[in-house]
């Protein structure tokens, strides 16, 4: 297995066996938790488009991976600031739209045309997961996470409509 696939996986098994999220300052508990498990989601997004830019063959799949690792990294650098100092990620449920280890494992080492399908169908599941992980936080009395929730539902369906058009279109 590749450095970043371990890495990755070892993050994974850390938050499972870590201590739940607890509120702190002007963010509550729902907001901790989240951010602790859309962290761990949007990571996985960008290591995933890294390897779309290394592995795809699709101009349009390597437009979208690249735009995903700059949408995306700055929401991580967000979410780590609502986390307590000290606080282990925590975890209580699994991730919605988390692309688990085998499939991990099949796009790690895909290429091409393989790898862009793949690569599209995971994100699009991915998406949707996220997406359901933000919805109930809409409604946050903290307007800068409900402000997140609402920005990373409103892109994420948008790309999935941007996804499945490549995947039917290639472009």
């Amino acid at each position: 297995m590749k450095r970043s696939l371990v890495y990755f996986l070892a993050l994974l098994l850390s938050v499972v066996f870590t201590s739940p999220a607890s509120a702190s300052g002007p963010y509550d508990s729902s907001s901790v938790h989240f951010a602790q498990m859309m962290i761990t989601h949007h990571q996985q997004a960008v290591l995933i488009s890294g390897w779309a830019l290394k592995q795809g063959s699709n101009p349009s799949v390597k437009k979208f991976a690249s735009r995903i690792i700059g949408e995306q990294s700055p929401e991580i650098a967000q979410m780590k600031k609502w986390i307590p100092a000290g606080e282990m990620m925590g975890m209580e449920m699994t991730m919605q739209g988390l692309v688990d280890p085998a499939d991990l494992a099949k796009l790690k080492v895909a290429r091409g045309k393989k790898f862009d399908g793949l690569y599209l169908v995971d994100m699009t599941l991915h998406h949707q997961g996220a997406s359901s992980m933000a919805t109930p936080l809409l409604k946050s009395s903290n307007p800068e996470v409900a402000a997140l929730c609402k920005s990373i539902v409103s892109a994420q369906s948008a790309e999935i409509k941007e996804m499945r058009r490549i995947m039917i279109t290639g472009k």
